[in-house]
C-alpha cells in the first residue's frame, strides 16, 4: 500500500501544517479502475477531505501514484455532445480574450483525445500542441491529427517545448490542476513555457459550486485539489502570474475558467463581481466546510431510504462516472438494488464498477432490461441523457441525486 498512496502533512501550496478534517468517505476503490470480473480483487483507500486555513485550499490528505491513476485512462472527452459543443464556445472565449495568430503556440496540459484543440485547428491554426500522460488517449489524439505528446506534464516537459518548437502564446489547462500532485511543478512549467505577452488558462470545477450543490461525488482519489477563486489566486500568485478573467464553464456541473498572464492586465468586471460574489458565500471559511459534511450524510441517507423503497422495481443506472463510483461506495449500493449501469463509452460498456461491482451496459442492451427507473449518476449532463433515453424509447421517471438532495425527474 506504501507504493500506492501516501498521506500528507501539509497544504498542497502554501506548506502549511495546519490541516483540519472536514469529512471522510470512508474507503473507496480508485474511481476509474472499472473490472472486468465482478469478484475481481481491487484496491480500497481512504478518501478524507482536509482544509488549510492558510490557503484557502479544500485538498485530500492521500496521495494515490499518478503513474496508476492516469497512465491508462477510460474517460473520453469528445464522447459527450455537450463537452464538444462547449469545446467551440471555449475556443470562441479564448480567440476573444488572448487573440492569438494564426502561427502562435498553442499548449494544452492534459489534453486527452484532442476534443478542446480540434476547434483551433479547424480555424485553421497550425501551431498546436497537447500533452497527456494516457498513452493509449494519446494515440487516439493523434490519430485525429492533433499532436500529442504522451507525457506528465511539468517544467523539464515546458524546457523540451522551448527547446523544439518555442514558447507558447496560450497554455490551456482544462479540469487538470486539481488532479495534479505535483502541483508546484506543473505551475512552473505552465510559467516557463508562457511568452511574456502569452495568456495562461486553467479550467476547475469550483469548490463553491461543489459546497453549495452538494456535489460530494467530485471527491475521489483523482481530483487532489477543489479550488476557491482565492485559493488558485494564492497558487498563481507564487509564480507571479496575475489573474485578469473569469469565465464560467457548464463542465462537472459548474465550472470556472480562469485567465492569467505574466503582465498586469486590467481585472474584467466578471472577476470582481465573481470574488465578491465568494466572499458573501463563505468559500472560504472552515464552518462553512464542516456544515457541507454534516449535509453529505443527510444526503446519502435520503439516498438509501428512496432506493430500499424501490426495492422490487428494475431501477438501471446511467453513466459510468468516476464521480458515481464515490456515491455508489459511499451509499453501499450494488448490483442487489442498481441492474445496471448504461453509459456510452465503449471502453466502460462490458466491465463492472468498482468497489460496487455493478454491469456497465449500452444504451441499447439497458433498455432491453426494461427499467422501471433510471437513475442518472452522470447529473451533469441530466438533459442530454434525459433526451437520449426518450429517444430509445425509455417513458418512465428518471431519479438524481444531485445537485443538492435527491429528486424526481419527469423531463
Amino acid at each position: 500500500m506504501k507504493n500506492i498512496y501516501k498521506d500528507i502533512q501539509n497544504c498542497r501550496i502554501s506548506g502549511s501544517s495546519e490541516l483540519v478534517t472536514i469529512l471522510e468517505l470512508g474507503d473507496q476503490p480508485l474511481a476509474n479502475a472499472l473490472k472486468k470480473m465482478p469478484n475481481e480483487k481491487e484496491v480500497k483507500i481512504p478518501l478524507t477531505l482536509m482544509y488549510c486555513p492558510d490557503s484557502s485550499l479544500v485538498q485530500l490528505k492521500e496521495t494515490v501514484n499518478k503513474e496508476i491513476l492516469f497512465s491508462s485512462y477510460t474517460w473520453v472527452t469528445g464522447t459527450s455532445p455537450t463537452t464538444r459543443n462547449y469545446a467551440k464556445l471555449f475556443f470562441q472565449r479564448v480567440f476573444d480574450t488572448a487573440k492569438p495568430a494564426s502561427g502562435d503556440l498553442i499548449v494544452e496540459v492534459a489534453s486527452n483525445d484532442g476534443t478542446f484543440l480540434m476547434p483551433f485547428i479547424e480555424h485553421s491554426y497550425c501551431n498546436i500542441l497537447g500533452v497527456d500522460p494516457a498513452k493509449n488517449i494519446a494515440r487516439e489524439a493523434n490519430k485525429r491529427g492533433v499532436r500529442t505528446l504522451s507525457k506528465f506534464w511539468g517544467k523539464l516537459v515546458a524546457e523540451e517545448i522551448i527547446k523544439d518548437i518555442g514558447s507558447a502564446k496560450i497554455v490551456i489547462a482544462r479540469n487538470v490542476i486539481p488532479h495534479v500532485s505535483l502541483l508546484h511543478d506543473v505551475i512552473a512549467g505552465i510559467e516557463h513555457v508562457l511568452r511574456d505577452d502569452g495568456v495562461g488558462i486553467i479550467e476547475f470545477h469550483y469548490a463553491g459550486k461543489i459546497l453549495q450543490e452538494l456535489h460530494y461525488d467530485s471527491i475521489y482519489h483523482e481530483h487532489l485539489c477543489y479550488f476557491s477563486i482565492k485559493s488558485i489566486v494564492y497558487l498563481l500568485g507564487l509564480y507571479a502570474l496575475v489573474p485578469f478573467h473569469i469565465d464560467t464553464s457548464p463542465i462537472s456541473g459548474g465550472s470556472y475558467v480562469i485567465y492569467f498572464s505574466k503582465r498586469k492586465l486590467q481585472k474584467s468586471s466578471d472577476y470582481l463581481n465573481l470574488l465578491e460574489k465568494e466572499n458573501s458565500l463563505g468559500v472560504n471559511n472552515v464552518q462553512t466546510w464542516k456544515n457541507f459534511a454534516k449535509a453529505c450524510y443527510v444526503n446519502r441517507q435520503k439516498s438509501i431510504d428512496i432506493v430500499k423503497s424501490f426495492s422490487t422495481k428494475k431501477v438501471l443506472g446511467f453513466g459510468a462516472s468516476a464521480r458515481s463510483s464515490t456515491y455508489l461506495n459511499f451509499c453501499g449500493f450494488d448490483s442487489s438494488c442498481i441492474r445496471a449501469i448504461i453509459d456510452n463509452s465503449p471502453l466502460k460498456q462490458g466491465m463492472y464498477s468498482p468497489g460496487t461491482s455493478i454491469p456497465i451496459v449500452s444504451m441499447k442492451n439497458g433498455m432491453r432490461m426494461n427499467p422501471d427507473l433510471i437513475f442518472i449518476f452522470a447529473w451533469n449532463f441530466r438533459d442530454e441523457i434525459m433526451n437520449e433515453c426518450r429517444a430509445s424509447g425509455y417513458k418512465g421517471e428518471f431519479l438524481l441525486a444531485f445537485p443538492n438532495n435527491p429528486y424526481y425527474f419527469k423531463g
